[in-house]
């Protein structure tokens, strides 16, 4: 329920926000606007305020701006105030005045969701054995600072350590609810060329603890149950998945596992590959650090640019084939579900999804695909560049045509989402 209630405020917000977008600039530009609605459907509420009618419908899975003149309704507007008869270059801009918007609220979220919640703050994940930290640190750990510096990635307490070694390296924890300093002597790894104090640092912590799992998955079938604590893997201590994970990829196949009071091994499949799927393990909430107003911006720049970035990739990539468009491409099925996990990691995990969700929009808007934005602003260039306009008639007809063929590839990829969820 929680999925659905989320998913239906992101859609409401998402799209009421670039319909918002069209509305604010068809009105600074001088275009018409005949109705306002949030919503599909039969009209529930309606308000006219001036010349435009507001609207609430009862569907709330999107919105729209109906523009005089767009279609054959012109409504109490005059000629000049009608869609085709303001000036190709308002038309643009009133085209991307959607997309726009949904790229400002991406930033708005992120800077939002950064500024109020903060970000996560690294906790130790794992402990290496016989390393310094083994007997300093505890998984768990809530990682305060490091040489009085705040750190919120890997690499800022990997800077630090390599600047500091050999003298001891100052930590500054939480450790249940106590916060305490401690310090650590890192050791030179010839493995990994560089000084190491022994520890693995991530935001989310997950134990070696199993709480839910599928019958005829992998572990299931290996033996192991719900309840069932791995304490070691090749007769190494286990404090965390972490630690485990490590082991497998040493090439450890045997397990040992607490069951209540018994303590009894297990040996796993050569191949890992899908191990974890159909498991849930115990996790730590997430610790959230403060940030200040100016880091916040930048961070939320850094997101918006990120998801543009991501996108672009994986447009280019999907045109060089290689990814198929099927893995690419998700429906309303898919968002939920990225949705759904997002709600268990934590609210800014969902709130920067909302964001990245948004930044797709804007730029699945501006493709030049008819009855997108997109393809409204080249009809409106074309005119713009040749002094030439293309028949309204024949305008309104690409864009109802490519509607159709929208609504059928929404339906396809909404029928492969759902097949997918229940393969």
């Amino acid at each position: 329920m929680t999925t659905f209630l989320v998913f239906v405020a992101t859609i409401l917000l998402l799209v009421g926000i670039h319909e918002l977008g069209h509305f604010l600039a068809a009105k600074v530009l001088g275009i018409g606007v005949l109705e306002f609605a949030i919503g599909f459907g039969p009209a529930i509420y309606t308000r006219k305020k001036g010349k435009t009618q507001y609207s609430l419908r009862l569907f709330p899975l999107g919105g729209y701006v109906r523009l005089a003149g767009e279609g054959p309704e012109v409504g109490e507007f005059s000629p000049a105030e009608t869609y085709y008869g303001r000036p190709a270059w308002t038309r643009f801009l009133m085209a991307l005045a959607g997309p726009t918007a949904n790229v400002l609220l991406a930033f708005v979220l992120a800077f939002a969701g950064f500024l109020l919640l903060g970000l996560p703050r690294l906790r130790v994940a794992g402990l290496v054995p016989g390393k310094p930290a083994e007997e300093i640190l505890h998984i768990g750990d809530v990682i305060l600072a490091v040489e009085d510096k705040n750190v919120w990635s890997t690499e800022d307490i990997g800077k630090i350590i390599q600047n500091q070694a050999p003298n001891p390296v100052h930590f500054k924890l939480l450790r249940d609810g106590e916060e305490l300093e401690v310090a650590v002597t890192p050791v030179y790894s010839p493995e990994d060329s560089r000084y190491i104090v022994g520890a693995f640092f991530q935001p989310q912590v997950i134990f070696a603890e199993i709480q839910k799992l599928e019958p005829l998955s992998p572990l299931f079938a290996a033996g192991l149950r719900p309840g069932d604590v791995i304490v070691g893997a090749c007769d190494t201590p286990v404090r965390s998945f972490l630690e485990w994970y490590a082991a497998l990829e040493d090439g450890c196949r045997q397990i040992q596992v607490r069951r209540g009071e018994s303590l009894f091994s297990v040996d796993l499949p050569a191949d890992t590959k899908d191990l974890f799927s159909g498991a849930e393990f115990r996790t730590l909430p997430m610790v959230y650090g403060r940030v200040g107003t100016t880091w916040a911006a930048a961070l939320a720049g850094q997101q918006v640019v990120q998801a543009f970035s991501v996108i672009v990739q994986t447009l280019r990539a999907m045109l060089a084939r290689e990814i198929p468009a099927g893995e690419a491409v998700s429906g309303p099925v898919g968002i939920a579900g990225v949705l759904s996990a997002g709600i268990a990691a934590g609210p800014l995990v969902v709130i920067l999804l909302i964001a990245v969700i948004s930044v797709n929009l804007a730029l699945f808007n501006l493709l030049p695909i008819p009855a997108l934005d997109g393809a409204r602003m080249l009809f409106a260039l074309f005119e713009m560049v040749t002094g030439r306009r293309v028949s309204p008639k024949v305008e309104t007809l690409v864009h109802t045509l490519g509607f159709i063929l929208l609504l059928g590839l929404l339906v396809l990829i909404t029928a492969r989402d759902i097949l997918r969820l229940f393969g």
